[in-house]
């Protein structure tokens, strides 16, 4: 089971999701797993992100419903115990799961960690 779940929620971020998916695939920590979901997009968020082929990708595509049920859609099909979402229009320095692997493993008792960067 990975250590951690990625969820990326998508609704037409062709020119952005990209470089999202870079910045994750490039972690110092590579333990993960990566839930994308793309909620009805109309321009080719579809074809950037097939073309990428990391084993550790599951992609799904569903009916435009917004982006807190596409957040939900991705949970669903999460196998890690730590879920971490991220819009398909930001991306993550390098080091991010590291440093949020860090402090699970410091603070175990603690369920949720935020950051503001």
């Amino acid at each position: 089971m990975p250590y951690f779940a990625i969820v990326i929620p998508v609704f037409n971020k062709e020119k952005f999701v990209s470089n999202t998916l870079k910045s994750v695939l490039s972690q110092t920590f590579s333990d993960y797993e990566i839930i994308i979901v793309n909620d009805g997009s109309t321009d080719n968020s579809e074809a950037v992100i097939k073309k990428f082929t990391d084993k550790r990708i599951q992609y799904f595509s569903k009916e435009n419903e917004g982006v807190a049920v596409a957040r939900n859609f991705g949970i669903d099909k999460v196998k890690s115990e730590f879920v971490c979402f991220l819009d398909a229009d930001d991306f993550w320095h390098l080091n991010f799961l590291e440093t949020m692997h860090i402090y699970s493993q410091k603070y175990p008792e603690q369920k949720v960690f935020a950051c503001a960067i």
